[in-house]
């Protein structure tokens, strides 16, 4: 069965990992009570719902997780590069195959030409022997041996390219098969990652919490500040 090796790896784009999560929210200053007495007022003030801190165990269970998908990020970046070599090591294997097979097919349209030469030759030999001297027949038929000695060695010398050719190459299209699978794990791989984020960033990011209890899961984990 014949294959055909991707010219270009379908690698999708890696992910932007280590979003910075909401800032820690802080109470607004109170007003002077005595130039809340003299201030007037032109439009009433408003006050938007504070949003509930996260707790401790809650913004643990993000950074954890930020810091896992980072981790896996930085993974698939390693991967790709060498999903990406195996790719090119197989273009130039492909393209030295093809230049290679271009060669041998030259070789054996210009052998294939002798050899009609020859049986051509060989056969005028026949059509004309009753027709010769004894002397002349025995020169056309020593011509004849003399040419397909010299051409032997060049039929035997391309045959046996021929076979070590098959031999080189045997296993390729298995080769291309199995890169074909790496670079749709790889990008299954990403796509899951991409998922993840996603999903990490409706549960954790734009979330107020303490800083302080961002400093003391850091020194937990034995994060850097």
């Amino acid at each position: 069965m014949k294959h055909t090796l991707r010219t270009t790896a379908a690698v999708a784009t890696l992910l932007a990992c280590g979003l910075a999560f909401a800032q820690t929210t802080t109470p607004a200053p109170k007003a002077d009570a005595k130039n809340a007495k003299t201030a007037k007022v032109t439009n009433p003030v408003v006050e938007k719902p504070k949003q509930k801190l996260m707790t401790r165990d809650e913004l643990r269970s993000c950074m954890v997780e930020d810091k896992a998908l980072i981790d896996e990020n930085t993974g698939l970046k390693n991967r790709e590069k060498e999903v990406l070599a195996q790719r090119d090591e197989l273009k130039a294997q492909k393209a030295e195959q093809d230049k290679g097979e271009q060669e041998m097919q030259a070789r054996s349209k210009d052998l294939k030409t002798e050899i009609e030469s020859l049986n051509a030759f060989a056969a005028d030999i026949q059509a004309n022997a009753s027709k010769m001297e004894k002397d002349q027949l025995k020169a056309k038929q020593e011509e004849y041996q003399n040419r397909a000695n010299a051409l032997q060695p060049k039929i035997d010398a391309f045959n046996k390219e021929r076979n070590e050719r098959v031999e080189k190459y045997k296993g390729f299209n298995d080769r291309v098969d199995a890169h074909t699978k790496s670079q749709d794990d790889f990008n299954e791989a990403v796509e899951n990652l991409q998922d993840k984020r996603d999903a990490w960033k409706k549960r954790c990011a734009n979330r107020p919490y303490d800083e302080a209890d961002e400093l003391a899961i850091k020194k937990e984990l034995g994060l850097k500040k």
